[in-house]
């Protein structure tokens, strides 16, 4: 017992640095960003040695700072999407913080310079105006749709997939002109069968934080696929507990009927479907205090009843399947029953009927000792005929299926745990 006591320290400590750096590896290059800038004093000229912080503006964490080198650059890499506030401090200046600054899945941005004021540390320079930020190290033609627009704009399907037509250039989610398979990622990781090239997971859009769509010239990370890239981010939780309830509807009864069926005296089909689900997130801890675990958790119901569609096929008639065609009919309601009799090596024409099967002298009949057993048998699988209306009409069917109502629920929610450790670091492993 002893010795297996003294081995499970080891044993506990791998699992635990796996829990650890297992979330920083998850977040590969395609769902974190990379932030970068140059700091410079009120004359132009470089400063090297400020310390720079990224702060997230929803958890309050503060990444581990940088140093800005001897060219006043600064580099942040494995930024989490989020909104961050840049904190800039040297001695014998002012504290600069630069507000405002979105970090999407992908991206790589570049902060304006930010210049320092000659002061005292302990004052701070609040930046509310500025050039916008820029991608200036990637050419890359994307779009990205933020939070508000995945939680407001309503989405038929309630897929994430749904967003990727908001984007310039798409229809849908194919790009204009065509050229590749898409490809999917959720946090980083890919979520596309390779094997139907077909998204494998539809997470509920209230698990969704942002989608961006990069339509080309995007950089080498982005792989599988020279089409269209979506890659989605989950929520997480913020420094406030946060919460919702909703519930989307959709009717058949709201409808009407398509001119088509209106046409063929169908009527429409039966179509009930309701998204209603909930979230809550927030800090392991007091709330607006100096938290470094947050959780989020979603969960979305979907019952549906579906049916009422109508199918219709052209299926043999009880004649036809003993061999009898003497009164079959073609699509457009002619008579159709000249069939020819190879045996015969005769033509088998309205005009030259010698080489027709005509067995007691029924042009189209075909005698019961030259049918092949097993045809009649297999024949015997369909379903016989049940409608007349289109032999009326154009003979294009003589069967009639009615799906019957279905109800069936289903639920959505994130297949990962429902907790997110978040690094005081941007790039950092551990919580």
């Amino acid at each position: 017992m002893m010795g297996r006591k003294g081995t499970a320290g080891p044993a506990w400590t791998a699992v635990f640095l796996v829990c650890i750096v297992l979330p920083a590896l998850a977040r590969g290059q395609a769902s974190t960003g990379t932030v970068s800038g140059t700091v410079k004093d009120a004359q132009g000229g470089v400063l090297p040695g400020a310390t720079v912080e990224l702060v997230s503006s929803t958890r309050g964490t503060r990444s581990t700072p940088v140093t800005t080198n001897t060219n006043g650059d600064y580099v942040f890499a494995n930024v989490a999407p989020d909104t961050y506030a840049a904190e800039v401090a040297m001695d014998g200046f002012k504290t600069l913080r630069r507000e405002g600054i979105a970090v999407s899945p992908g991206d790589r941005l570049v902060i304006p310079t930010l210049e320092l004021e000659v002061g005292g540390r302990s004052e701070t320079v609040n930046v509310t105006a500025e050039a916008p930020l820029i991608q200036a190290q990637s050419g890359e033609r994307s779009f990205t749709i933020a939070t508000s627009s995945v939680e407001n704009l309503p989405i038929a399907n309630r897929s994430f997939t749904g967003l990727v037509g908001l984007a310039p250039g798409m229809v849908g989610t194919a790009r204009l002109g065509g050229g590749g398979q898409n490809n999917a990622t959720f946090d980083g990781i890919g979520i596309i069968d390779t094997g139907s090239n077909s998204i494998q997971l539809q997470m509920n859009v209230e698990a969704v934080a942002e989608v961006k769509v990069l339509t080309s010239t995007y950089q080498a990370e982005y792989g599988r696929s020279s089409g269209v890239q979506i890659a989605a981010v989950t929520k997480s939780g913020t420094n406030r507990f946060r919460g919702s309830l909703y519930g989307v509807r959709r009717d058949s009864d709201w409808n009407e009927n398509s001119w088509a069926n209106i046409q063929n005296g169908v009527p429409k089909p039966v179509s009930k479907q309701t998204d209603w689900g909930y979230s809550i997130g927030g800090p392991v801890g007091k709330p607006g205090h100096d938290n470094k675990l947050f959780f989020f958790f979603t969960q979305e119901l979907r019952p549906r009843t579906v049916g009422g569609d109508i199918t219709r096929f052209r299926v043999p008639t009880a004649a036809e399947r003993l061999g009898d065609f003497s009164a079959s009919l073609d699509n457009n309601g002619n008579l159709f029953n000249l069939i020819r009799d190879p045996a015969s090596g005769l033509a088998c024409t309205a005009a030259d009927t010698r080489g027709c099967f005509q067995d007691g002298g029924v042009l189209g009949r075909i005698p019961a000792d030259r049918l092949y057993a097993l045809g009649p048998t297999i024949l015997n699988y369909w379903p016989a005929p049940n409608s007349t209306q289109g032999y009326a009409t154009l003979n294009s069917y003589n069967y009639e299926s009615v799906k019957p109502s279905v109800s069936s629920l289903a639920a959505r929610k994130p297949s990962a745990a429902t907790t997110r450790c978040r690094p005081t670091s941007a790039s950092a492993a551990s919580c």
